[in-house]
């Protein structure tokens, strides 16, 4: 059978280290570890000799020579459970009689599932340790480089660079959390037959179930059908989803923060070969960042499938099966890959503080708020400075005019010099740095417990 690569997943994006967990010879091998599990439940049990499992353990090892094998006999079969086991049980003498015995295919899928998302949430978790350090050192750097705030696209009150990348710090932390808390309801499998009630493995199902998850590392869902519960994967595409957006808008802000009439931040580039058009040379686009993007949308849009897939009829059927072959494995490698790619355009953003303090110099009516401040402090009402700060703008066709503007509007009620303090970005920025080091104190903590969680996902 000639397999054609369609998929730009397969040649363009993602990390090989990820994409490998998601490939068919380890979900292969993921499949044949659950069967050797359960016979090595039972063999604990007494069910079946110990040496059974013992000859499915030989066969695992090589078990990506019996990938075409297996793949030819489902073109027969039309069942790719019923075909691993007709091969497996052709090159393993002995075991007909106890492989598969008591399960169903999605004991096997659900499980082989959990086991390859174990395997990426171990490497996902250091990528967004990598991530949230990148952005960790921005914030500590520039907790008190002054740049102009925005707000509805227009210039708004100053803030800092090191605040700006708080609030992104901060959603990594929550994301974090999540990931922290979902993993135990995540990494879930089930052994008990085709309608979930466990009736083919005896009245020791239980323990059989519960002691062949043990080996994986798992833990059992409380209860299903022949499937572990949808819920579970629903939740966790989420968070995935939920991340892919927090860095398509950072990769957002990096773009509208590159704009030639902005320049304050952006991504390096490759002046020795690097190309930024094919028609116009002295282009240095973004182009990481729209990556980003652009596969973050992507990302968003394989939760409403794996939603629709969790709508099945009665205790089983196969509508979820054809579109989790793509939801999950993809959302995975995606997800883990535009956070590598974010790690690489923070590692190599330039950042122009001179420009970021001339350009909030460039414009005193963006500090009307801090001239309403001033105001009041000095005894005058609130809505009545507001109003004269309001007046002042509308008439200050050149920033030289904003000054003088407020001096007439108020008489003797604020002098020069408060005026000009209050003129000053660097003057008020506020609790920006204080806001910094409580974020960066909520990361060090966050950071040691992911080191925790993937302690025991390794384990």
């Amino acid at each position: 059978m000639v397999i054609v690569e369609i998929s730009p997943i397969d040649y363009r994006y993602g990390r090989v280290e990820v994409k490998t967990i998601f490939s068919q010879e380890n979900r292969l091998k993921m499949m044949l570890l659950v069967e050797h599990a359960v016979l090595e439940a039972k063999a604990e049990f007494g069910f079946l000799p110990k040496k059974v499992p013992d000859t499915l353990k030989r066969l695992i090892s090589s078990s990506s020579s019996l990938l075409g094998e297996i793949n030819q006999e489902e073109m027969k079969t039309k069942h790719d459970i019923m075909a691993m086991i007709n091969v497996v049980n052709k090159h393993s003498k002995g075991l007909g009689d106890y492989l598969h015995a008591g399960m169903t295919s999605n004991d096997v899928n659900d499980t082989a599932t959990a086991l390859q998302l174990k395997s990426f949430l171990f490497l996902y978790v250091d990528t967004i340790k990598q991530l949230c350090q990148k952005i960790s050192i921005i914030v500590k750097d520039h907790s008190s480089s002054v740049m102009m705030g925005r707000t509805h696209g227009q210039h708004a009150s100053p803030v800092t660079l090191g605040l700006k990348m708080a609030v992104f710090l901060g959603e990594m932390n929550r994301h974090a959390d999540r990931l922290i808390q979902v993993y135990p309801r995540l990494l879930v499998g089930k052994i008990r037959g085709p309608v979930g009630t466990g009736a083919g493995l005896g009245p020791r199902a239980l323990e059989i179930e519960e002691q062949s998850l043990t080996i994986l590392g798992l833990q059992v869902e409380e209860n299903s059908t022949q499937l572990v519960g949808r819920d579970r994967y629903i939740e966790f595409l989420s968070i995935l989803l939920n991340i892919s957006a927090t860095i398509e808008r950072l990769a957002t802000e990096i773009r509208n923060l590159q704009r030639p009439e902005i320049a304050e931040i952006g991504e390096g580039f490759d002046k020795k070969s690097q190309v930024g058009s094919s028609s116009m040379p002295s282009k240095m686009n973004p182009i990481t960042s729209e990556n980003i993007c652009s596969l973050a949308r992507l990302i968003r849009g394989f939760l409403t499938p794996e939603i629709e897939g969790s709508i099945l009829w009665h205790e089983r059927d196969l509508t979820n099966s054809a579109l989790e072959r793509f939801t999950i494995p993809y959302s995975c490698v995606l997800s883990d890959y535009i956070a590598a790619k974010m790690c690489e355009v923070l590692g190599n953003l330039w950042i122009d503080e001179k420009r970021m303090l001339k350009n909030t110099l460039s414009d005193p009516i963006s500090m009307s708020e801090s001239v309403v401040y001033t105001l009041t402090v000095n005894g005058v009402p609130r809505n009545e400075a507001h109003e004269i700060v309001r007046k002042a703008s509308m008439q200050s066709l050149e920033p030289g005019d904003f000054a003088g503007n407020i001096l007439k509007l108020t008489g003797n009620k604020i002098t020069p010099a408060q005026i000009k303090d209050a003129l000053n970005p660097v003057n008020f920025i506020g609790s920006s740095s204080e806001i910094c080091k409580r974020t960066l104190k909520r990361n060090s903590k966050i950071m040691h417990d992911l080191d925790k969680m993937r302690e025991v996902l390794v384990s």
